[in-house]
């Protein structure tokens, strides 16, 4: 029997948007920088082709605090 996965799935489509599927929302880096500080779990899917981006967009948020602080 499967399990599902507990992780937030985000999806991001062209033009860098954001999208939060489960709420119907979209997102700012902000929010998941939000995220990753209260320690919730999330994986960031490319939209058109499903590949997992999730390292790349954590180094996102990396280098957006880096500068802006």
């Amino acid at each position: 029997m499967a399990t599902s996965d507990p992780r937030v799935l985000i999806k991001q489509y062209d033009g860098r948007r954001l999208y939060r599927p489960g709420t119907g929302s979209y997102m700012t880096l902000d929010g998941l920088a939000t995220m990753v500080e209260d320690g919730e779990d999330f994986v960031v899917h490319e939209a058109r082709t499903g590949e997992d981006i999730t390292p790349a967009i954590l180094k996102r948020i990396i280098l957006e605090r880096a500068t802006h602080g």
